[in-house]
């Protein structure tokens, strides 16, 4: 129910963004921390931030999502897993619509180091929206599945540090702003909470 209370203020959030970022090719803050994060660049970070960014991609990104969903129907898990590609067709869905209304350019090559184009609308990351919805659920289902200890935290801390390489690498690369990866966060959050809301519903229902 706390996560569910965060939606209305994170919807009214990302509408306020979306509608600014159509009528801005970047927010006032954009720039500057592209070119911190960009600020040291060696050869081996080159390398691990694009492996982190290549699997946000299709097809990889869906042979991934994909391998979720069976491990949970193989794990006995068909509730979840049903849930699971929801979240990530729901998320993939959603940042593309939003891109296509958006229509917010890339970041330029003129203000930041750029690895290489996309043809895509930046805003928002879809790497980030549909990481924070698909693993998001994978880390409620695995705390749900563990005995009450500390170590159920440990697949929400390896989502949150997941999440964390992935909006580094996306500004990193120099294929979408900062406001890119906070709107795919807070899309991906929404969608994320309404995927859980679905799940426990189900689960209730199932137990009733």
């Amino acid at each position: 129910m706390r996560g569910m209370a965060l939606v209305a203020p994170g919807a009214v959030l990302l509408a306020a963004m979306s509608i600014a970022a159509h009528s801005l090719a970047y927010f006032p803050v954009d720039v500057t921390i592209s070119h911190v994060v960009q600020a040291y660049h060696p050869g081996w970070l080159d390398s691990a931030l694009a492996a982190v960014s290549w699997t946000g991609f299709p097809p990889q990104s869906d042979a991934l999502f994909g391998v979720i969903v069976v491990a949970l129907v193989v794990a006995g898990r068909p509730w979840a897993a049903a849930v699971e590609a929801m979240a990530a067709i729901g998320s993939g869905g959603l940042y593309l619509c939003l891109q296509q209304l958006v229509g917010q350019p890339r970041p330029s090559a003129d203000l930041v180091r750029v690895v290489a184009p996309v043809q895509l609308s930046a805003f928002p990351s879809g790497h980030v929206a549909t990481f924070a919805a698909v693993f998001g659920f994978l880390a409620l289902v695995a705390y749900r599945g563990l005995h009450p200890s500390a170590r159920r935290w440990v697949p929400v801390g390896l989502v949150g540090v997941l999440l964390l390489l992935m909006s580094l690498a996306r500004i990193y690369s120099g294929q979408h702003w900062a406001s890119d990866v906070l709107a795919g966060m807070v899309l991906g959050g929404l969608w994320l909470a309404v995927s859980i809301r679905i799940y426990l519903w189900g689960e209730a229902r199932a137990e009733g």
